[in-house]
């Protein structure tokens, strides 16, 4: 679940960047204050899955 979020918001920046919805002031805005941090985040999430998960205290069963 967390690659497909990450995917989709790979999709999102991919946007921003080859199409004209970039150059709205909104658009712009929401993948700089949003979709990059959150790329950023699940993307160090995926990367090292169990230190998250025992700094969430989340149990992998």
């Amino acid at each position: 679940m967390l690659r497909w979020i990450h995917m989709g918001l790979g999709l999102v920046l991919m946007c921003y960047i080859y199409s004209p919805f970039g150059k709205e002031v909104l658009f712009k805005r929401a993948v700089q204050f949003a979709v990059i941090p959150l790329i950023i985040l699940t993307g160090l999430w995926i990367w090292k899955f169990k230190a998250f998960n025992h700094f969430l205290r989340i149990d992998e069963k």
